[in-house]
């Protein structure tokens, strides 16, 4: 009877502490989600996937060579119906381009509520460039790129 007992018992005292531990364990910080955005982004990028690289980007994106995200809606479309980016994953790969993190620092903004990564380091054989993307979180709290610096070019 008493290991009956105690049988019993042990799973649910290994639920409640389990329990316990994630009730406990926060979600990623502005910082981490940031970072985890922009890993996504780069990723994307590289892949050419065009069709996911609005979802990062918010209705409040301008930058001084496009002034809305709608813009960029057009231009991504355009270049899809050109035909100008069926063979850009192979043109990247072919010409070694790589996006590199490993320097990157996210900085947060708290009176601005804005975040930035840089130096983001875009290379190929034929040049480089150092990316600054600019981020705030949405109304449904997801982080999106509102402005993206680019130096070398």
């Amino acid at each position: 009877m008493k290991k009956l007992t105690i049988f019993g018992v042990m799973p649910l005292f290994a639920l409640v502490l389990l329990t316990g531990c994630m009730a406990g364990k926060k979600g990623p910080t502005d910082e981490e989600q940031v970072m985890q955005k922009t890993t996504a982004f780069a990723a994307d990028i590289l892949a050419v996937k065009a069709d996911t690289i609005l979802n990062y980007v918010s209705e409040d994106f301008t930058n001084d060579r496009v002034a809305s995200k709608q813009e960029l809606a057009e231009q991504i479309q355009k270049a899809k119906d050109k035909g100008k980016l069926d063979d850009m994953a192979e043109t990247i790969k072919e010409h070694d381009g790589k996006i590199d993190l490993a320097q990157a620092k996210v900085t947060m903004d708290k009176k601005n509520g804005t975040a930035t990564v840089y130096p983001i380091d875009a290379t190929a054989d034929v040049g480089a460039v150092s990316v600054e993307l600019s981020f705030k979180k949405d109304s449904d709290k997801v982080w999106r790129i509102v402005g993206i610096n680019i130096e070398g070019i």
